[in-house]
């Protein structure tokens, strides 16, 4: 703000301010601020932070004179400082997209990092007091929290290839749940993929599985307890058996929320091979960052939710990640099995990182949509991978 801008008034200056003492002031704070900025990369929880601080209500700042004016852009600098800073806190990873309904808990800040810690086991790694999921009480008051669940799914490209998916389920968990709480309730929602399996495609290699206990230990380690090493006959290839030992690494950490800590796999507290083939005398964890399509699928939709309602008043935005070609994400929009706009995106950022995504719909008239975003081949314009997300307007 230049001094143009600024009122002449009793009290704007406070007493000992020099000519020119505010416009340095403020250069030096857009600088400390836009320095900042740059190193931020602020991913998906920007929408629901700008509206918690809009519900917060305008700021006001008061003194022995009225309203300090001269000191607005400073506390509105501050409130943007703290908005910055819980967008790094927070991150991008494992955070719903949409917001939830009045009284939902999240239960899934921070995100995970994509670190690779040592899997070389330490005695260390022993909790000195268990928090154990399975000892867990559930009388008392509940919570609604939506829990971040990975499953394993074809990547849509015409051949038998299967990736992981994310979803946000909601459950109504003891108000008093633990993280381990948590991550056993995400955990028993990642082994029963039945009710996904028409409509998505899910896989079932958990089929018959329980989840007996989840303990943590800060910082160190993760540690899943299962009823039975799964069978075979439901994991019928090497890489199935493999992604459906990562929906449970990465379901855990993303529950837990304490990063990439190395995830042990036991069977009623004992060493095992899972499926009869997968060792679990070493932890397993996430990939690093420029590996995650080992795991994940390349097209995710985030938002809008899974068979999410959406005011007609309103534009509609399409969010989603995506590791694909020259960050190239193609989409179409379908009403009634019939196409009514299509187009292309470009990601953050293309593979092999995952990048995020926009597609900007607009107002849309009352109805049932269905978004499908795919990524085309380069060579010949095939669907190298695609997914799709049902969605109402009215």
């Amino acid at each position: 703000m230049s001094n143009r801008d600024r009122p002449n008034e009793p009290g704007f200056l406070d007493p000992g301010f020099e000519p020119g003492e505010f416009d340095r002031l403020e250069r030096e704070l857009r600088t400390s601020l836009a320095q900042d900025a740059n190193r931020v990369h602020p991913r998906e929880r920007l929408d629901a932070i700008l509206h918690e601080a809009n519900e917060a209500g305008p700021l006001t700042v008061t003194g022995g004179h009225g309203t300090r004016r001269w000191l607005l852009p400073v506390a509105a600098a501050a409130a943007v400082a703290a908005i910055i800073g819980g967008i790094w806190w927070t991150g991008q990873d494992d955070q719903p997209t949409v917001s939830p309904p009045a009284g939902t808990s999240t239960a899934v800040t921070p995100a995970p990092t994509t670190a690779t810690p040592s899997t070389t086991p330490t005695a260390t790694d022993q909790p000195t007091s268990p928090t154990s999921a399975a000892t867990s009480s559930t009388a008392g008051p509940s919570r609604s929290t939506l829990l971040p669940v990975y499953f394993v799914g074809p990547v849509g490209d015409g051949k038998p290839t299967y990736k992981l998916f994310r979803e946000f389920l909601t459950e109504d968990l003891p108000a008093a749940s633990s993280a381990p709480d948590v991550a056993k309730a995400a955990l028993t929602q990642a082994v029963q993929a039945q009710r996904f399996s028409n409509t998505d495609g899910y896989l079932q290699p958990w089929s018959g599985q329980s989840v007996l206990g989840v303990t943590h230990v800060p910082g160190k380690s993760i540690t899943v307890d299962l009823g039975n090493a799964g069978n075979p006959a439901a994991a019928a290839t090497a890489e199935i058996r493999r992604l459906a030992v990562q929906e449970l690494v990465w379901t855990a950490q993303a529950a837990i929320q304490d990063g990439n800590l190395p995830v042990r796999i036991t069977v009623q507290g004992e060493g095992a091979r899972l499926f009869g083939s997968i060792a679990t005398d070493t932890p397993f964890t996430r990939p690093p960052s420029d590996r995650l399509y080992e795991d994940l699928a390349p097209i995710w939709v985030t938002s809008p939710g899974r068979d999410q309602v959406l005011p007609a008043a309103k534009p509609v935005t399409v969010k989603g990640l995506a590791i694909v070609f020259e960050a190239t994400v193609s989409w179409e929009l379908q009403r009634g099995g019939a196409k009514v706009k299509d187009g292309f995106t470009t990601a953050t950022v293309g593979a092999p990182s995952q990048g995020e995504y926009t597609i900007d719909l607009g107002r849309l008239p009352a109805g049932s949509y269905t978004i499908r975003v795919f990524e085309a081949s380069a060579k010949d314009g095939s669907v190298a991978a695609e997914a799709t997300r049902s969605f109402t307007v009215e």
